[in-house]
């Protein structure tokens, strides 16, 4: 059980990622493989690169914390895409750059895996085990003229 000290931060962190999941949802609707890039490259822009120093590697755990365990409450569909946009909006929040990725994987019956994921200097915050997927929108292997 939390100290009672603790628990007006994890309101908080809960309150937040909240809020953060249902902006991402309202702009899943409209946003555009192109437009993801542009928003990666957005926030490097005005925010640079960050060491993973301690203070942004609490920061991107806290994120994963909050994003996961509010995603699968709140009331509507909240995806991997649509908690890497929510948990990259907390961490620009937050002045730590970061970038969505997007891969696939081919499953046993032929089909497609897609999937999204959030990362910080390398580092997965949001999307669990990424190493089978193949990246498909990957900013570091986007071609160069839609960047």
């Amino acid at each position: 059980m939390p100290s009672r000290h603790a628990l007006p931060s994890l309101l908080a962190g809960a309150l937040t990622a909240t809020v953060l999941l249902g902006l991402a949802r309202i702009e899943l609707a409209r946003i555009t493989p192109r437009a993801v890039i542009a928003r990666n490259q957005r926030i490097a822009a005005r925010i640079g690169t960050h060491t993973p120093t301690n203070h942004v590697i609490r920061q991107c755990d806290d994120v994963a914390f909050f994003i996961n365990r509010m995603a699968a409450r709140v009331p509507w569909r909240s995806d991997c895409l649509v908690q890497a946009l929510a948990g990259q909006r907390w961490l620009a929040w937050g002045g730590i750059a970061s970038e969505i990725a997007v891969g696939a994987a081919k499953r046993a019956d032929g089909s497609l895996n897609a999937h999204a994921w959030l990362r910080q200097e390398g580092r997965v915050v949001l999307g669990g085990d990424v190493a089978d997927l193949q990246p498909l929108l990957d900013p570091d292997q986007f071609p160069h003229d839609l960047r």
